[in-house]
């Protein structure tokens, strides 16, 4: 087995648990807020953790599915520039928009592992949470998108060649 296939083999295994983490996500989220919404209208209680712990579970569900919009080019782009260019201008306007993206995420990365110590000091009021796990799908996302842009940035850099 060459590192390529590898590589394929790990992509597709990742994908496929960041997608089930997603919807695993979405399903606590749904269920969380039906029953604050049950507890509140027919029992006259309410769940004073339930609204806190399903919006943390949408803030990573919201993070991982911008990884997977991303590799699955589902995501909002304006390419009106790109397809307008011949061959080799499109693909360099590729590659630029590519590395712009490599260094944005790369400064978001680096912002985040910043805020991560102090976040670790933080408790989520109702829940008692460390706060540091919920801003820690701000680095996962972007080491995520940061390793599936390297990876489109290689196969515009390999079809110029």
């Amino acid at each position: 087995m060459d590192a390529r296939s590898l590589f394929y083999i790990v992509d597709r295994k990742l994908t496929w648990l960041v997608q089930v983490l997603t919807v695993a996500l979405f399903t606590g989220m749904v269920v969380l807020v039906f029953a604050q919404v049950y507890t509140r209208f027919l029992t006259n209680h309410s769940l004073t953790w339930s609204e806190e712990l399903s919006r943390f579970l949408m803030i990573w569900m919201v993070f991982l599915a911008s990884y997977l919009a991303f590799k699955q080019k589902s995501h909002i782009m304006v390419d009106n520039l790109v397809k307008a260019l011949p061959g080799p201008w499109a693909s360099a306007v590729q590659a630029a928009a590519h590395l712009a993206m490599v260094l944005f995420l790369v400064v978001l990365l680096w912002g985040a592992y910043a805020v991560l110590p102090t976040t670790a000091l933080q408790k989520s009021p109702a829940n008692n949470i460390v706060m540091a796990y919920v801003y820690a799908a701000i680095p996962v996302s972007a080491l995520l998108t940061l390793l599936e842009v390297m990876r489109n940035l290689c196969a515009i850099l390999g079809k110029g060649r």
